[in-house]
């Protein structure tokens, strides 16, 4: 009875060192992006995520890390361009200076992806046309914002870029351990008192409201800029460039919780040794 009792003593200090361990474990941090592909479809989640599989690299994938690629960019450069405008410019010169940069910040990005335009025999300049209008955009926006401040304050050069309201930034990566999240945004707008994402998407746009994974995707990275910031972020815009059309979203403690389930999820399903069934939905390849 006693080596008996012993053994069951020794089981029990295993299994409890083990959830010990366990739970000094660092927990796992899952990207916001794989929320909204759970969404769409768990088993090719799980079959890129667990299995490896890796997504046939496609010429809108290309198109979509150019842009990106030309978003950091302009971010990088912005101040540059703010500190050398002459003093008292107009919209129109300020714009004419933000739009000879970020034109050859466009070339640039698109001559970085060249070897993989190439594998679909595009040349740089055939992709040239159909994102000057991202780089047209931005810079009007950016050049709009400084003007307006900068005539509001009468403030020129490293005052204005250091006092600048609100400050835009593009690619923002963010981490978070507590909600064990990461991601990167397409844009934010820092003011004084509160901060602004705004996601950037291409393609169909939903003819109510939006997608459930766009959804859901702004309102992780909402949580994520709160905590990060300690700023309200009531509100996030989804700007459907293709149609060009912009969806605001506020934050609520329904889509909170949401993001929190989902997360709990999309934990369980990466620890999982089981494959999903595949999601029935025609388009999907996740029977292939």
């Amino acid at each position: 009875m006693e080596a008996e009792a012993e053994v069951m003593n020794k089981g029990q200090v295993e299994v409890a060192e083990e959830a010990i361990a366990d739970s000094e474990k660092p927990a796992q941090i899952i990207s916001v992006t794989d929320l909204s592909s759970y969404l769409y479809c768990p088993r090719v989640l799980y079959q890129q995520k667990v299995l490896g599989y890796e997504e046939k690299l496609n010429q809108y994938m290309i198109l979509g890390a150019v842009r990106h690629n030309f978003y950091d960019l302009a971010n990088k450069h912005e101040e540059s361009i703010v500190v050398h405008l002459p003093t008292g410019a107009a919209k129109e010169e300020i714009t004419a200076a933000y739009a000879k940069t970020y034109e050859n910040l466009l070339k640039s990005a698109v001559m970085g992806h060249a070897k993989s335009l190439a594998l679909f025999d595009i040349q740089p300049f055939e992709i040239l046309p159909q994102l000057q209008q991202i780089a047209v955009s931005e810079a009007s926006e950016r050049a709009g914002n400084v003007h307006r401040f900068s005539a509001e304050h009468n403030i020129f050069g490293d005052e204005l870029w250091q006092l600048l309201v609100p400050k835009i930034f593009t690619e923002v990566k963010l981490k978070s351990p507590l909600l064990r999240l990461k991601g990167t945004v397409d844009r934010i707008e820092v003011y004084e008192n509160s901060v602004l994402p705004i996601e950037l998407k291409t393609g169909k746009m939903a003819s109510d409201g939006v997608w459930p994974s766009h959804r859901v995707q702004v309102a992780a990275y909402m949580m994520l800029l709160q905590e990060k910031f300690n700023k309200p972020v009531g509100q996030a815009v989804i700007r459907y460039l293709d149609h060009n059309r912009s969806k605001t979203i506020m934050l609520n403690p329904y889509m909170e919780l949401e993001v929190r389930e989902l997360t709990e999820k999309v934990t369980r399903l990466l620890q999982s040794k089981i494959i999903p069934k595949p999601c029935g939905r025609e388009s999907c390849r996740c029977s292939t």
